[in-house]
This record gives C-alpha cells, structure tokens and sequence, in this order.
C-alpha cells in the first residue's frame, strides 16, 4: 500500500496554509512531521483526512483517489485513522470500553484487546471510568485505541504527550512494532530526539511548504558539534577555520561539516577547538533537534556554558 499526497494547497480564505504539498510513503514506513505550532501540521492531517477542503491537489491510496465525495471520504476513514482526541473520550466508560469499540468498529479484532491492554502495561487502571485517568493514563488509552482499529494507515498527533519517558519508551517500541508489520504512521511530535530512534524519514514543514526531508536511511554528513561561549565561537571564527556551511545555533551551538574538509584540515580545527577550556565536543551527524533548531531559527538548548560566571564584574 503507498499513501501519495499530489501538490495539494489548503487555504483558508486568502491565506494559503498549505501549498503545493507532494510526498509518497510506502507501506511500513514512520514519517515524523515536525514544525513550530501552527505552521500546518494538524491541517496536512486534517487534509488529507478530508475532515476540511482543499483548494487543489489530489490525495490517492495505491492507485485510488479519493474526492470530496461522501462515499469517497467513508472509504478513506476505513484505512485511515486520527489519533482520538482526549476531549472525545467518554468520562464514564472505561478504557476497556473504549478499545472495544474502536476494535469493533475498524478493525473486527475484539478478540485482542485483552492483548492490547497488557502490551501496553494498562491492565492496573484500564477497567475504571475514564473520568478517574491521569493526562497520561489517558493518553495510553487514546494510543491503544488507535492500535485496537488495526487499520493500514495511522495519523498520530503528539502522541506521546503527557507520558512519563518510560512509557515514551514503551510507545516508541510499539510504533516500531506496528512498523514492522506494514504500517504507514505519520507522528507529530515535539519530542525530535525522540523521533530520530524510530521515523524512517523526517518531514519540515515551513513558509506553507514541504521544506526538508531528512532520510534516515541515507547517509549523512559528519559534524563537529561543538557547545561553546559566544567569545569562543568568535575565537574559532577568527582563525579563518570554520567552512562556510558552519551551521550556527542558538545559544552558540556550532556545528561544523566534516565533509569538504582533508585529514589535515580536520586535525587543525580539532585541535583548535581543543585548546578552548570547557567546550563540549561531538563528532557525528546531527539529528532532528539541531535541524529543527536550524531551519526554524529558534533556541532548543537552555545553557549559558557559563557566561555569565565569567563576565567582568563591576567595581564596589
């Protein structure tokens, strides 16, 4: 099964929200889609769910496209489900409840509910009224309602909001799980680190368009990524050995490609950054994180390295 979405724009009114939009995914493959808020994630979700119009483009399972039409959009929400909403849950049915009736309705498979509950470590509060759940109670019920549907295609918005790191590991393993047998999920997520431990590929949404796609399954470049003073960063800068293509982040973040660079070159600037006192220093690709931070020009780190410690003090 492939998902393709063809130059699709969504506007609202005059403003373009989406626009031009291409992308195919294969069956078991994760996309993790990141971008600030409101910048059009849950509308691409929403688009292609056909739960609000757009403007042109076409959304096609295998060789099917799917209109507008009633009939069309039925047949799309049999292979397509959206993570719940927790504002949808019922406060006096309990977990049970809701996953057999995501079961019965999609998928047919009551009979593994049971299953579902205890993958997901729920057996200990699952059978209680829903009104009673912790935010991350009922955010392991929303995920495991979505398992529970079975169907082939699965829109996750942050998903793994609310959970503690231990069930953001559990989930994790399920998504991989599911991936492996011929799923297409597509996670919304602010956690980047995290999606870089499951997402096949990663798409940037920015300025209303598909900006980046990062391949995990490609090769990528090597960085020097160095956590450094701003007097520090200047210091590198002064010695003419930083490549052009020196990616800098907030709170001076310097990432600096390897690639391009001889051995002597490398040597030079390693070297160089050794000299400097209480750096930090690791050589590798970047992930999800330092792009993020990169394409949207936001901070994403919270240290000084000790700026202020070593300001000039003002005399008494």
């Amino acid at each position: 099964m492939t998902l393709t979405v063809k130059d699709m724009t969504v506007a609202y009114g005059e403003r373009t929200v989406l626009e031009k939009i291409s992308f195919t995914i294969e069956n078991g493959t994760i996309i993790g889609l990141v971008a600030p808020n409101g910048t059009g994630k849950t509308t691409l979700f929403n688009a292609i769910m056909r739960f609000i119009p757009i403007k042109s483009g076409e959304i096609k399972i295998d060789e099917t496209v799917y209109s507008a039409s009633e009939s069309d959009v039925l047949a799309l929400h049999e292979k397509i489900t959206f993570f719940p909403n927790q504002a949808d849950l019922y406060d006096n049915f309990s977990g049970t409840e809701h996953i057999k009736m995501y079961a019965k309705v999609w998928s047919g498979r009551e009979q593994e509910v049971e299953q579902i509950i205890d993958r997901l470590q729920m057996r200990d509060y699952v059978d209680r009224v829903v009104g009673t759940y912790s935010l991350g109670m009922r955010q392991r019920l929303c995920f495991a309602m979505m398992v529970a549907a079975n169907t082939p295609i699965m829109f996750m918005d942050e998903v793994m909001n609310g959970l503690d790191p231990e069930n953001v590991s559990l989930v994790s393993d399920i998504l991989i799980d599911l991936r492996k047998s011929g799923k297409i999920i597509i996670v919304a997520s602010h956690l980047l680190d995290n999606l870089d431990e499951y997402a096949d590929k990663v798409f940037f949404l920015k300025d209303r368009i598909l900006y980046r796609v990062n391949d995990h399954h490609q090769p990528k470049p090597d960085y020097f990524r160095i956590v450094c003073t701003q007097a520090q960063a200047g210091t590198l800068e002064a010695a003419d050995l930083l490549p052009k293509e020196t990616i800098h982040l907030g709170n001076s973040v310097l990432c600096i490609p390897i690639e391009g660079l001889n051995e002597a070159q490398q040597m030079a600037l390693y070297q160089h950054i050794r000299k400097l006192e209480d750096v930090e220093i690791k050589i590798g690709p970047l992930g999800t994180s330092e792009y993020y931070s990169h394409i949207y020009g936001l901070e994403i780190h919270s240290f000084d390295r000790g700026q202020a410690a070593h300001a000039e003090q003002p005399d008494k």
